[in-house]
């Protein structure tokens, strides 16, 4: 948020602060302004969502909120400081909560209903618009003067495109920090309850995916509380050997240990000590351990926590084709590529190969095709296809028994709806 000198009012706001769920369970509260906005913006009404950060600004600091002259991106500001100018792109908007996801424009019914005008926000341009790098900031770098710069996508969108999956067909499926699973669709994809989202990408495309709260963050926080190592780098030690040298956990000597396990008899682990994004949508729901013993050790609930991520993400892939079909092609990024083990567990759980391509970070991949179209250097996305690496194939027996042990998770994620803080 900007001033009319073009300073900021307001730090940048990340999806994992939810300082603004206030202001979006009020709107919860009336159903069906709920729903309307859900299907007229393919977001679900949720605080991540700069829609409702927007709101909670107007209410706490209703000061700052009348100052505010521009609202921007991290990617709005870094485009404006190399060229120049001031756009967005509809797929960087759709994510905000205020792109009608059919007209493609900002909503004006939702603008309305924050007390904001449509000059206040950037000029909506298509993902592979450009505009030509300042003299002196080409000067610093050393690259040539004028060379184009590309608007920026969303983070999401730029991994799918990595993928080769802006075909239909092939879903992204991301564990990082949380978890995401995302389909290509020619259409809005929007079930008539809120559970999916659904945003903009290009070419008449959209997106539409879930997202989980919970993924590497819970191993984070295992290995901080739980696993004996501390990634602030304490260096304490657990029964198996969970800190390296460097204080940093060792996940080899983990998944060595949980490899061992009878998995069978492990505990399950809800993922939402974060709160909860895709199924329910519920930002105060709390998870943890249940059905732990005397028995169990660290390498049972480190399994655990390993398979509650993905048995959120395979809630998250079931709502999802439900609506948009099951996907011919599963294409696999983010951290979960360091842990064969996991990978081959998310094969089993989800009975569906896993393809993985081997690229460091996909989302630089794909942001690397999309200036290759805004350069006319190709002519088609689709024609950066990126090799196979690996697959992972399921093993029938395995997805049998995990799909026993899913029941029983849903069962405890049904019997939990109401832990909240």
């Amino acid at each position: 948020m900007l001033d009319s000198n073009r300073e900021a009012l307001f730090p940048i706001s990340t999806w994992a602060d939810l300082s603004a769920s206030s202001a979006a369970e009020a709107i919860k509260q009336d159903q069906q302004v709920a729903q309307r906005y859900y299907h007229q913006t393919g977001c679900v009404v949720h605080g991540m969502y700069p829609a409702w950060k927007l709101k909670w600004i107007g209410e706490q600091t209703p000061e700052v909120f009348r100052k505010i002259a521009l609202v921007s991106t991290q990617v709005g500001q870094l485009f404006a400081g190399l060229t120049g100018t001031r756009a967005i792109s509809k797929c960087m908007a759709s994510g905000s909560g205020l792109l009608n996801i059919h007209t493609l424009d900002w909503d004006p019914e939702i603008l309305a209903l924050l007390g904001m005008k449509p000059e206040q926000l950037e000029e909506l341009v298509e993902a592979f618009h450009t505009a030509p790098l300042l003299p002196a900031i080409a000067q610093k770098v050393g690259l040539p003067s004028g060379i184009p710069v590309t608007v920026g996508c969303a983070d999401g969108a730029l991994n799918q495109v990595a993928v080769s999956g802006v075909a239909q067909g092939v879903m992204s499926f991301s564990v990082g920090t949380s978890g995401a699973i995302r389909l290509v669709q020619n259409a809005p994809l929007i079930p008539e309850e809120p559970s999916t989202w659904c945003y903009y990408l290009f070419d008449q495309k959209r997106l539409a995916g879930a997202a989980t709260q919970g993924a590497a963050n819970c191993l984070s926080w295992f290995f901080k509380t739980i696993g004996g190592g501390d990634s602030a780098g304490t260096g304490r030690r657990g029964e198996n050997g969970a800190a390296a040298a460097d204080g940093k956990p060792n996940y080899a000597a983990f998944e060595k240990a949980a490899a061992a396990i009878k998995w069978e008899e492990a505990p399950y682990f809800l993922p939402f000590i974060y709160g909860e994004r895709c199924p329910g949508w519920n930002e105060s729901r709390r998870g943890g351990f249940v059905g732990v013993d005397a028995t169990h050790d660290q390498a049972h609930l480190y399994y655990a926590v390993l398979e509650g991520i993905l048995f959120n993400m395979y809630q998250c892939y079931l709502k999802l084709a439900e609506v948009g079909g099951v996907p011919a092609e599963i294409r696999v990024s983010g951290g979960i590529l360091n842990s064969p083990f996991w990978l081959q567990m998310a094969a089993d759980i989800f009975g569906k190969p896993m393809l993985t391509s081997g690229f460091a970070n996909d989302s630089t991949v794909g942001a690397a095709i999309v200036a290759l179209k805004a350069a006319g250097i190709i002519e088609r996305i689709e024609d950066c296809l990126p090799e196979i690496r690996h697959t992972y194939q399921p093993r029938a027996e395995y997805h049998r028994r995990y799909q026993a042990r899913f029941g029983h998770y849903l069962g405890y994620y049904a019997s939990t709806a109401a832990s909240t803080v």
